[in-house]
């Protein structure tokens, strides 16, 4: 069992626990969590390590990919009932472990892929109404598996990856693309300011593409105004940032110097950062 104690950086028993088991733990615009164990906890985290979760609080966000927990450990998850994401892709999970995640009502995404997970697995997800992506690639499941779980979620969109024996016939007709606007890029200094701090609203993510050749950092301007830096994008690279609508985000340089904001909108959403 892990024993937090509280130190001199600020940081809650609750969330040095979890860093103790290996994640990293992000705070969320508004309220709640994101976390991490795909880049520290690959060998640290064992299922027990998932008792650490639930003391935080509201997480909504949960990155397990790579690392070496089993069915056995999602009870632990199971308790996190205000989960919207959640990667289990190349897990030692399978399908009995998928009945821990029956309550998870909120949750909207959910990667199995390469995991042990067969139709019997996918028969604990049938409840779960708000889930709109499930990718099943490399698993034991059935196109007429994933055919039952579409007829009990509509909405769903299951991705079971290509059938390479099937493309010498015929090629298969391409999923349809992710409905996500683009948000205005206002560059700072110019004519069009941003609102001076973001608003509460709803929960929405963004992908931050840099188009630049120079990484750039990115910041939230929280709801009093002030600033909470989250992450660095190198040159190229794509950010998956959860974070909520009517939130506004302020891209800098290195040496902090600011280059420009997005406000967020109603919709998941692309922002393009542009070349300098």
């Amino acid at each position: 069992m892990i024993v937090a104690q509280g130190d001199d950086s600020g940081k809650s028993p609750e969330m040095l626990a979890v860093e103790a088991a290996g994640g990293l733990v992000l705070p969320l615009p508004g309220g709640g969590w994101e976390v991490e164990f795909h880049l520290r906890g690959r060998d640290a985290l064992t299922d027990d390590g998932l008792k650490t979760l639930s003391p935080l609080g509201e997480v909504f966000s949960l990155n397990l990919r790579d690392t070496r927990i089993t069915s056995e450990g999602l009870v632990h998850i199971g308790k996190l009932t205000g989960l919207r994401k959640l990667h289990l892709e190349r897990t030692k999970v399978e399908d009995a472990g998928l009945a821990h995640l029956s309550d998870l009502k909120e949750l909207e995404y959910l990667n199995l892929y390469q995991t042990e997970v067969s139709d019997e697995g996918l028969n604990h997800l049938s409840g779960l109404k708000k889930l709109r992506s499930l990718y099943l690639w490399q698993t034991k499941v059935s196109d007429e598996g994933a055919a039952k779980l579409r007829k009990a979620l509509p909405s769903v969109r299951i991705s079971l990856g290509l059938d390479l024996e099937k493309l010498v016939a015929a090629a298969p007709e391409p999923d349809p693309p992710e409905s996500r606007e683009s948000l205005k890029w206002l560059p700072h200094g110019g004519g069009a300011k941003p609102p001076s701090k973001s608003v509460p609203g709803s929960f929405i993510r963004v992908n931050f593409k840099n188009q630049g050749k120079e990484p750039v950092k990115l910041t939230w301007i929280d709801y009093g105004g002030g600033k909470k830096f989250y992450a660095e994008i190198a040159s190229e690279a794509v950010r998956d940032q959860t974070t909520y609508s009517q939130a506004v985000w302020l891209i800098s340089d290195l040496s902090d110097k600011p280059l420009g904001y997005f406000v967020t909108g109603k919709k998941n959403a692309n922002a393009f950062i542009p070349k300098k």
